[in-house]
């Protein structure tokens, strides 16, 4: 098979490229998605990705418009990602919910769990459960919406959430999202559990103390308070927010919604 790495990190293409040494598959690096996209689109061909999600000052673009690059032409892709980075949570869950790759792969795993998912892919089969990520998969409908449907159920909501890193007053949010105050306050009243519990689920964070989010028609300082947590949580997440992928796939749900 044809493998191409999409990372901005060499090293990551060149530890995957030795893991599969003498294995007869092949192995390409592309630095960023616009590069991918060139590679693409100049006619080569791959039959395998491995995608990290972020590239960090490379490019503004992430693992988001990978996917999509590759989903336009058929090619299968692996999520290959660093164990440690909380900061790519909601990348990772918006590539399973959106665009299904076969699996995720940790940055960390050894070059024997590397050519494990290779000759899988290679094979035609599933890969093993540890590659599959199905905690980052959407649940079935029976069980729940997707996180990302419940952190962004509205492209109001996706406004509001692309100024939160960089307000930390209602007023300010509310001027710069171009809503009210009062929707500011459903805003925060809706999504502070959905955070606290996605925290909780995803990065290990201790089971804080009960805290009775504030009704609506209880006082501007009283709702205050869940200001600060879904800022923090949209500091480290302002990527993901700010994403170029992020408002069509969202609008694009909506459209799919409204068919059903």
């Amino acid at each position: 098979m044809r493998i191409v790495v999409v990372d901005n990190v060499m090293q990551v293409g060149e530890s995957v490229a030795r893991a599969l040494d003498g294995t007869g598959h092949s192995v390409a690096w592309a630095l960023t998605p616009e590069l991918l996209g060139g590679m693409l689109g100049g006619g080569q061909r791959f039959d395998l990705a491995f995608v990290d999600m972020d590239f960090g000052r490379m490019s503004e673009q992430s693992g988001l418009t990978v996917l999509r690059h590759l989903g336009a032409v058929s090619v299968p892709s692996v999520l290959y990602s660093a164990d440690s980075e909380d900061s790519r949570l909601l990348f990772l869950l918006a590539a399973f919910q959106f665009h299904r790759p076969l699996g995720l792969l940790s940055k960390e795993a050894p070059g024997d769990d590397v050519r494990a998912l290779v000759e899988a892919v290679a094979a035609g089969e599933q890969p093993a459960a540890r590659f599959r990520g199905d905690r980052y998969r959407p649940p079935a409908r029976d069980r729940g919406a997707p996180w990302l449907d419940r952190l962004i159920p509205s492209t109001t909501d996706l406004g509001i959430w692309e100024q939160l890193p960089h307000y930390s007053s209602r007023w300010e949010l509310a001027r710069t999202a171009h809503v009210s105050e009062r929707t500011v306050d459903n805003f925060l009243i809706r999504h502070a559990d959905t955070v606290r519990e996605l925290e909780r689920s995803f990065l290990h964070r201790p089971d804080p103390q009960p805290v009775a989010v504030p009704d609506a028609a209880l006082g501007r300082r009283a709702r205050t308070t869940l200001l600060a947590p879904l800022h923090a949580f949209a500091v480290m997440h302002f990527r993901f927010f700010r994403d170029p992928e992020l408002r069509p796939l969202v609008e694009g749900r909506r459209r799919t919604a409204g068919r059903l």
